[in-house]
C-alpha cells in the first residue's frame, strides 16, 4: 500500500503568501527529504534500485518500462536488481524529478487516486498524451510539472 499523503499544516492560512509552495520536507513524496543548506554532500547521494521499487509500483510501470527510464535493456535491469545495483547521479536526479511530479500532483489533485486517474488520462495540452507515458524520459517530466504548476494556478489542462 502506498504512503498516505497529507496536506501540508499551513495550507488553508489565509497570513501566507499567495500561492502555494510547500516547505522543503514536503516537495518529495516518496524519497528522503534532503536541504541543500543544511546538508549539501546529501545532494551528491546515489539511490539504490531497491529504493525505487516504491515509486515504479506506485506509477505501474512495467519492468520494460523501468527499463526504459534508466535506459538499460531489460535483462540488464534483472542483473541490477540482483546486484541492487547503485545508480548514477544522474538517474538518480531523474527519480527524485518523477517523485517531485508524483508530490506536487498529489497537492494539485487531493488524492493519490485522483493523480492517478490523471496520469492515466489524454491529455490534449500535452500532445494528445498520457502523462504517465511523458514520465519516461525527462522532457516529458519537465512537460508534466509545467502542466502541475499551471494547474495549481488555476489553469484546466
Amino acid at each position: 500500500m502506498a504512503k498516505q499523503y497529507k496536506l501540508p499544516q499551513n495550507y488553508a492560512d489565509k497570513n501566507t503568501a499567495s500561492g502555494f509552495f510547500p516547505p522543503l520536507e514536503e516537495q518529495y513524496y516518496f524519497s528522503p527529504k534532503v536541504s541543500k543548506v543544511e546538508e549539501p554532500m546529501l545532494i551528491k547521494e546515489q539511490f539504490h534500485l531497491s529504493e525505487t521499487k516504491e515509486l515504479f509500483d506506485y506509477l505501474q510501470f512495467s519492468q520494460a518500462e523501468v527499463a526504459e527510464v534508466l535506459e538499460i535493456d531489460p535483462s540488464t535491469l534483472v542483473r541490477w536488481k540482483k546486484e541492487d545495483k547503485q545508480l548514477s547521479r544522474l538517474l538518480t536526479k531523474t527519480i527524485k524529478d518523477m517523485d517531485k511530479i508524483v508530490a506536487k500532483g498529489i497537492r494539485v489533485f487531493g488524492t493519490e487516486a485522483l493523480l492517478q486517474d490523471w496520469l492515466y488520462t489524454t491529455n490534449e495540452s500535452l500532445g494528445n498524451q498520457r502523462p504517465i507515458d511523458l514520465m519516461r524520459n525527462p522532457y516529458g517530466v519537465e512537460r508534466i510539472e509545467e502542466a502541475l504548476e499551471a494547474m495549481s494556478w488555476g489553469n484546466i489542462l
